[in-house]
């Protein structure tokens, strides 16, 4: 295939992709002046041929009027109070009442023993002071000196990256007397 030959198959590529995006433009364009047409058409639409027959509806009658609040008469007044005389009433008769029968042998318990008396404070005086101490060098004890033992350290080297892993802890393990 020579030069011309690809350059004509991609002139008929584009042309025919071309045609396709422009037959979809022009379908959309289509539809989209068809759907404004139509709200066009609604929106000039005259109506006035529909208000002699369907829509002639007798006017409403007039509101009747709202019940109107009457409150109800008020109570009439009390009777004036009358004087008059009511005497005391009678007084009791006096009767007798004999006293409480004493209750039969009941169990009485002995009083309780009184409280020990309290303690006395009495001065109890400190012990007598120490003697002093004297002042005398006592050698030390006659005992095997022990060597001092090593200490032991173990240390981690870094790794080879340059970091130090915490993994294992450093410890020192040390005589202690």
């Amino acid at each position: 295939m020579g030069y011309k030959n690809r350059s004509r198959l991609r002139v008929q590529q584009y042309t025919a992709t071309g045609l396709q995006k422009h037959l979809n433009k022009s379908i959309d364009s289509q539809k989209f002046l068809i759907i404004a047409v139509a709200f066009l058409a609604c929106a000039m639409a005259d109506v006035s041929e529909l208000g002699g027959q369907g829509y002639d509806y007798p006017q409403p009658a007039a509101p009747a009027p709202a019940p109107a609040y009457i409150p109800p008469p008020p109570p009439p007044p009390p009777p004036a109070p009358k004087n008059t005389y009511i005497p005391p009433p009678p007084a009791p008769a006096k009767a007798y009442i004999p006293p409480p029968a004493a209750p039969a042998k009941a169990y009485i318990p002995p009083p309780p023993p009184p409280p020990p008396p309290a303690p006395k404070n009495t001065y109890i005086p400190p012990p007598a002071a120490p003697v002093a101490p004297v002042n005398t060098y006592i050698p030390p004890p006659a005992a095997p000196i022990q060597a001092e033992q090593p200490i032991i350290e173990e240390i981690e080297q870094p790794a080879q990256d340059g970091y130090r892993y915490k993994t294992v802890r450093r410890r020192v393990f040390r005589h202690r007397n």
